[in-house]
This record gives structure tokens, C-alpha cells and sequence, in this order.
């Protein structure tokens, strides 16, 4: 073997070397930069849901306790919640709620009825508009079953809301479809986010009975 030979190997294992090692660092690098990047997306984006539904919880909670202007219009509606309630079919209820407003279409239940005449009186008119900027927020941001929960949340603050001040025998039973739809809601976001489920009272209605009798 010639005296070049030896040398020219071993420059050559020592070139493959750098390059082997060049490329491994820079693939190392490569992945741990796009981890860090993805890392990075899923933080941001976690902000921008966790900040949307701090708004969203404490604009719905706002909303489901009934306004002082819907309270101010609750006793002259009480006749017309009293009539609506004793409704015998679906047909008479739809009937009596034509004469206040002619657009009512038929399918609509009670409380979705009332709310429809309430809307006439432009009281709910602000909630509402708080109410649809927020969900569209959360749709921007949010997965869609979270931004169907957040729907129906909506549809239960406003129910609370219409409850407690035309309805209040009913107030309970608002309050418990609101506490759940709150429920599933924060859970979902929870579980998008990778924390565990927790159950709570938005609005505790022991500890406000309590409240209310002290």
C-alpha cells in the first residue's frame, strides 16, 4: 500500500464524519426548533381560549340574573305570563302570543315564546348583542363542540334571566339547566387544554337560599 493511501482514508472517514455529525446536528436541531415552534402555537392558542371563555363565563353569568329594566317591565307581563302559562295546547299558545307579536312561528315552546315577546320590548336587546360578539370570539378560537356548548349556555343564561323575573317559581329548575350547561361548557374547554374535568355551581343555589333567608 502506497504511503498516500492510509492518510487519504483517514482524511476521508474523518470528512464523512463532520458531515454524518453535521447533519445530525442539524437535524437534531430541526426537530427540536419545530417542537418548540408547535409548543409555542398550542400555548398561544390555549391563551387566546382561556381569555375568551374568562369573558364568556362572566358576561353569561351577568346576563342570568334578570336586569333591572326587565325587572321594571316583569309586573306588566305578568298577566301575559300568567295567560301564556295556562295555555291548553300548543295552537292556543301561539295564538295569544300573535296578538303581540304576528311573526311567532309555530314550533316555538313556551319559554322560547316569551322570550320572542320580551325581545318586542327591546330590554334584551344589549345581552344579546354581548352575548353573540362573545360566541362569535370563541368560534374564532374554539373547536365546535366547545362553541355549541357555548350556544347552549347562551340559551340557558337567557332562559335564567327571563325566569327570575317573570317566572320565579321556575327559578330552580333555570338555574340547574344553567349550573350544567356552564358544566359541560368549562369542561370541554378544560379538556381541550389537557386539565382534568371539575365539577362546579356557577350560580350555588344552597348557598343563595341561604342567602336570601339570612
Amino acid at each position: 500500500m502506497t504511503d498516500w493511501v492510509i492518510p487519504a482514508i483517514t482524511a476521508s472517514a474523518s470528512l464523512l464524519g463532520t458531515i454524518v455529525g453535521g447533519l445530525a446536528t442539524y437535524w437534531t436541531s430541526k426537530k427540536t426548533h419545530e417542537r418548540q415552534s408547535a409548543a409555542e402555537e398550542e400555548r398561544e392558542k390555549f391563551d387566546l381560549l382561556r381569555d375568551a371563555t374568562i369573558r364568556f363565563v362572566a358576561a353569561m353569568t351577568e346576563i342570568s340574573v334578570a336586569s333591572a329594566g326587565l325587572k321594571q317591565i316583569s309586573g306588566e307581563w305578568t298577566a301575559v305570563v300568567d295567560k301564556l302559562s295556562h295555555a291548553d295546547s300548543q295552537q292556543e299558545l301561539i295564538t295569544m302570543a300573535r296578538e303581540i307579536d304576528p311573526s311567532i312561528p309555530d314550533n316555538l315552546n313556551r319559554l322560547a315564546v316569551l322570550f320572542r315577546l320580551v325581545r318586542v320590548t327591546g330590554v334584551l336587546e344589549d345581552d344579546i348583542k354581548r352575548a353573540i360578539t362573545l360566541l362569535t370570539e370563541l368560534r374564532l378560537v374554539a373547536p365546535s363542540d366547545i362553541a355549541d356548548s357555548a350556544q347552549r349556555v347562551i340559551y340557558c343564561a337567557f332562559a335564567q334571566e327571563l325566569t327570575s323575573a317573570v317566572s320565579p317559581d321556575k327559578r330552580n329548575a333555570a338555574t340547574e339547566a344553567f349550573n350544567n350547561a356552564i358544566n359541560d361548557f368549562v369542561n370541554r374547554v378544560r379538556h381541550y387544554m389537557h386539565v382534568e374535568d371539575h365539577d362546579f355551581d356557577t350560580i350555588d343555589q344552597r348557598a343563595l337560599e341561604t342567602l336570601l333567608d339570612s
